[in-house]
């Protein structure tokens, strides 16, 4: 890709050009047009490179930016993925109401979120209109904000934002019907458009289940094995994005791990003719597990580190551990295998955030247990949980 030129380099280049054209050095003071000349030139010029490496950028899947912003990205998304990025989706959940039998709950009535919820002051509603049947009896809330941020949890309460006549105001989380999902990132979008090139259909190998399982909401990423001491049989550990896991750790709901079942059976495409839409294997069990979150815990000897290079090391080290994933031979490139945590990986972050950093050795603990090296494998994810300095 072309470098882009600064507008002092574009400004001194033509000034430079037309001192050779007239075989002149241009004077700083008294008659300096040429000089506001080539002002005006070069900020002319530097709009056309702009515009000339906005166009090259927006020419690799890699590098476009959102539509959003004049780029391209979605349309490589369209074409390859056959969608746009996912919208958000809203929470749908049954709460238990009380009243009078025969009582009405009219549609459209809306509830708000108690303070002691999960996420206070969101409103939800009732799309169709409620007779009681019973004392005790339940009903169906629809968030009015899609994502996680108006997510509730079993036991959070509501109120209704007006009297309902036979009927009490206040009404319980029961059950979640439908679990809010965020939307897709432009980045998440971007990597799942690049899998899609590198990843080729194989009928039912690893690289089908990374495919397939792209078309679930939610979903990070997926490692698929074949099972240890089994014929025709599965593991599929299911990664959820940061957003929509239980946890902000990675760890899928249950009606994620049905909703990739859903997409890893039959092509939600309906575009599709009905018998183009199947997808595993006759002869193949998939077992639909969740990823399992390892807590790591570093020790750095020997330091003298200030708090704000604390605060870097922070993040310079959770965004490299994130980074470590199992490897899935069938499915994964050789060249950017991650799967391994030792101290030499460590160091190296340590290093790079902090140049010259001085401290001593680097104690890896997993999941409560020390070890001098860590191999992530199956569904063994790490998150830093700590970092402590001695």
């Amino acid at each position: 890709m072309i470098t882009i030129p600064t507008l002092n380099q574009l400004y001194t280049g033509i000034l430079s050009d037309l001192e050779t054209q007239y075989s002149s050095s241009i004077s700083l003071f008294g008659k300096v047009f040429l000089r506001a000349l080539a002002g005006t030139q070069a900020a002319k010029l530097k709009l056309i490179y702009l515009a000339i490496g906005n166009l090259q950028k927006n020419i690799f899947v890699d590098t476009a930016d959102s539509v959003e912003i004049g780029g391209t990205l979605e349309r490589f998304g369209v074409i390859k993925l056959g969608r746009l990025p996912y919208k958000a989706m809203a929470g749908i959940y049954t709460v238990t109401v009380t009243g009078t039998i025969g009582g009405v709950i009219p549609a459209s009535t809306t509830f708000k979120s108690d303070d002691t919820s999960l996420n206070p002051g969101y409103l939800f509603v009732l799309d169709n209109a409620y007779t009681l049947v019973a004392t005790t009896d339940t009903i169906t809330l629809r968030a009015l904000t899609a994502g996680e941020e108006s997510k509730l949890n079993v036991g959070d309460t509501l109120t209704a934002t007006g009297p309902i006549a036979l009927v009490n105001s206040s009404v319980e989380v029961a059950t979640i019907s439908t679990s809010p999902l965020a939307a897709e990132t432009i980045e998440a979008y971007r990597t799942a458009i690049i899998n899609s090139y590198r990843l080729e259909a194989q009928g039912g190998a690893a690289t089908d289940y990374r495919i397939w399982s792209a078309d679930a909401q939610g979903v990070q990423k997926v490692y698929p094995y074949a099972k240890s001491g089994a014929v025709c049989e599965v593991d599929l550990y299911v990664e959820a994005t940061t957003a929509d896991s239980t946890d902000g750790k990675g760890t899928p709901t249950a009606q994620l791990l049905l909703d990739v079942e859903a997409v890893v059976n039959f092509n939600p495409n309906t575009s599709l003719d009905l018998n183009e839409r199947g997808r595993r294997p006759l002869d193949v069990i998939v077992n639909y597990l969740p990823v399992i979150p390892r807590a790591v815990n570093l020790t750095i000897a020997s330091s003298s580190f200030t708090t704000a290079q604390k605060a870097t090391l922070l993040t310079a080290l959770t965004d490299a551990i994130n980074e470590i994933r199992p490897f899935v031979d069938s499915a994964d490139d050789l060249d950017y295998k991650n799967n391994i945590l030792d101290s030499n990986k460590v160091i190296g972050v340590i290093i790079n955030a902090i140049p010259g950093a001085s401290f001593g050795a680097i104690t890896i603990e997993v999941a409560g247990t020390v070890y001098p090296k860590y191999t992530f494998a199956l569904g063994n994810i790490p998150y830093l949980n700590s970092i402590a300095y001695s």
